[in-house]
This record gives structure tokens, C-alpha cells and sequence, in this order.
């Protein structure tokens, strides 16, 4: 399946991909919107973007008592607004932190703009890409960890 990848070395923490993802989906730059978010790691200048990987058992959509979260032909992950609560059962159940709510109490969740994400497109460093891929399960913490590393970076 093709998924979103990021590239950590090169991600510069502009937060373009936020501002894009929000426009494209809501008509307004606003990261409380995006579903995209970019986590920051400032002592050592760090940044990761955090988005839905398309888990293969998406623990979201399992856990989600109304069925609102469900895939689409080509794999992401959908939203029924109309069936969604707002119970925000699906946020605590994304290990990897990549749902949000929305104002109105509705799960944003990136469904990879179908098919030609704007924030891959839009990235101005080229961390971000959309390709085939297994499924990533690296979480942010760990990245920032493996980048001190090979910068030679302490503590």
C-alpha cells in the first residue's frame, strides 16, 4: 500500500504540511484543523510530522462504538461524520497520536487527500513522500533518538 513517509533529517519544522493539509480540507489555515502535526523536539531542533499511518488493524477503527471509521478502496481511513459521536474513543486508541478532534467534536484523520497528498507535494525540504511502503511503526521519540545519535548529539 502506499503510505505517507518522512524523511526526519530532512523535515525543517516550517510547518507547511499543517497549513496545506488544513487549506485543502477546511478552506482555512489553522493547525487545530490539519491532520497533519508536527512534533517538536526545540533543544535540538528536532521536528516530526505525525499523520495516519493506515494501520492494517487500525485500533480506531475497532474501537470506534458507533462504526463511524472505516477504510476506503484504497486503504485510508474514512470518516462517517454523520455516524461519529464525537466520543473521541478513536484518539485514545491511535498509538501513534495522529487523531485529533476537530471543534465540533469530529475525528481528523488523513485520508491521503485520495491519493495525491498535498502535503507531499507542498513540502518545501522534500522529508515528506508518498510511496509503497510496509507499514511504519517507528514513534517520534524514537526517531529524535536515532538522529542524536548519528548527529553525535548528547543527552
Amino acid at each position: 500500500m502506499k503510505r505517507l513517509l518522512v524523511d526526519s533529517a530532512e523535515c525543517s519544522g516550517c510547518r507547511h504540511c499543517e497549513m496545506v493539509c488544513s487549506f485543502h480540507h477546511e478552506v482555512r489555515f489553522s493547525p487545530s484543523l490539519s491532520r497533519v502535526t508536527v512534533i517538536k523536539e526545540d533543544r535540538h531542533g528536532m521536528d516530526y510530522p505525525v499523520f495516519c499511518r493506515q494501520c492494517e488493524d487500525c485500533p480506531p477503527i475497532a474501537t470506534c462504538p458507533t462504526g463511524a471509521l472505516s477504510k476506503n478502496g484504497q486503504g485510508s481511513v474514512v470518516v462517517d461524520t454523520d455516524a461519529c459521536t464525537g466520543c473521541g474513543t478513536c484518539v485514545e486508541a491511535c498509538k501513534y497520536g495522529a487523531v485529533k478532534l476537530d471543534g465540533r467534536s469530529k475525528p481528523l484523520i488523513c485520508d491521503l487527500c485520495g491519493g495525491s497528498p498535498v502535503c507531499v507535494e507542498r513540502c518545501p525540504t522534500g522529508a515528506l513522500r508518498f510511496e509503497e511502503s510496509e507499514e511504519p511503526s517507528e514513534l517520534p521519540e524514537e526517531v529524535f533518538r536515532e538522529l542524536k545519535g548519528r548527529w553525535g548529539i548528547a543527552g
